[in-house]
């Protein structure tokens, strides 16, 4: 089985796709549904969340990066991850409108952050 942190530092090498000019201190990245920053030996991996689907808490959430871009000593850097509420509510009817397939299951995963994977009783991936 893969070592988990081996598998985040991978996020870190360069592939065909980004390049191969340097290595990067700081990824960001979304769409597993719940937001984080980690922390590596002089390295930072972030995931925004997500503004319409979040799984880890109720609330919207968004990342602000702030620094000097392309900056070639050390400056500050910050990376926030802000929460926000949403109209759940509003969501659920907009999707009821659309004749949202499985609405029940979503419908419940927008009010619980629960997985409609775990909710229907399957592992979520």
């Amino acid at each position: 089985m893969e070592d988990p942190r081996e598998k985040l530092l991978a996020m870190f090498a360069n592939t065909a796709f980004t390049g191969n000019t340097f290595e990067p201190d700081v990824v960001g990245y979304g769409d597993i549904h719940r937001a984080y920053v980690m922390h590596f030996h002089q390295q930072m991996l972030f995931n925004v969340g997500s503004v319409g689907n979040p799984l880890d808490m109720t609330q919207a959430s968004y990342a602000i990066v702030e620094g000097t871009y392309d900056s070639q000593h050390a400056d500050t850097f910050a990376v926030y991850l802000i929460r926000v509420p949403y109209d759940i509510e509003r969501a659920i009817q907009q999707a009821a409108a659309e004749h949202m397939p499985e609405l029940e299951l979503y419908a419940h995963e927008l009010r619980t952050a629960q997985y409609r994977g775990t909710a229907a009783g399957s592992q979520a991936s």
